[in-house]
């Protein structure tokens, strides 16, 4: 990316006024500046060349050239947001008489701060108007069609970023509704009788009644075996008395006889 610096030229018209002492001193001290800090740049000395320009300017506020000179050394310091502000007001001051070839320079210049900070749809625009003003500018044609490249690639990169922050979110719902509904199938899954088992108002105990929970007797089931020896007993005691029953009998029948006999 190329970087132009103005040295002062002094341009005479045919009729001029005579300037004051003070315009005379103010602009010795412009083209002094400007000399010295255009020696520091090529030096790369690129703060003293800012702190000189300045100077520049501070002798001419509306030197043109001290501006631009002063948006390369913040360019090259790496400055490029400072530097994108003076091409700015340069622009910006441009009229009709502006030369064609310097105003295409401080829009290409614009275009390469721009450019830098990664915003390439300002810089694809300050690169047109530095080929409106000077179409022959292949650089600036080049940097146009690498910045338009680069706008591609960004909107590229963010919309991959946009979809896969929507896929994200869109996992991410599907998990909570899966376990939502595996919630809600676990529920279903619980006995009814511990559904009923769960406190329906927990914060309103009062309105509980007291349940009698103590243990109520249960006739014992008696088993078959039990049974069996049960009437097997109660048959051997019928039949033993029916056995003394009959004994009685015989005893007695037998004391009748005896009795008889005497």
């Amino acid at each position: 990316m190329k970087c132009k610096i103005y040295i002062l030229l002094l341009l005479l018209s045919g009729t001029f006024t005579l300037p004051t002492m003070a315009q005379k001193a103010d602009s010795k001290t412009e083209r002094r500046m400007l000399r010295t800090g255009n020696k520091d740049y090529e030096n790369e000395k690129y703060t003293e060349a800012e702190v000189n320009y300045r100077r520049a300017l501070d002798a001419n506020p509306a030197s043109a050239m001290a501006k631009y000179n002063i948006g390369n050394t913040l360019f090259r310091q790496n400055k490029f947001e400072e530097a994108a502000k003076q091409y700015n007001e340069l622009v910006a001051n441009e009229t009709p008489d502006t030369d064609k070839t310097e105003a295409s320079e401080n829009w290409y210049n614009l275009g390469n701060s721009l450019f830098v900070q990664e915003k390439y749809a300002e810089s694809i625009e300050a690169y047109k108007n530095a080929l409106r003003r000077n179409p022959h500018d292949h650089e600036a044609r080049y940097n146009l069609r690498l910045a338009q490249l680069k706008l591609k690639e960004q909107q590229d990169q963010q919309q991959n970023q946009d979809n896969q922050q929507q896929n994200q979110n869109q996992q991410n719902q599907n998990q909570n509704q899966k376990q939502d509904q595996k919630k809600q199938d676990k529920e279903q899954e619980q006995p009814q009788s511990e559904q009923q088992q769960k406190p329906q108002n927990p914060n309103r105990e009062e309105q509980r009644e007291p349940q009698n929970n103590e243990a109520q007797p249960h006739p014992e089931q008696m088993s078959r075996e039990n049974a069996e020896q049960i009437l097997e007993a109660m048959q051997q005691d019928e039949k033993a008395t029916q056995e003394k029953a009959q004994k009685a009998i015989m005893e007695n029948r037998q004391k009748r006889k005896t009795d008889k006999e005497w």
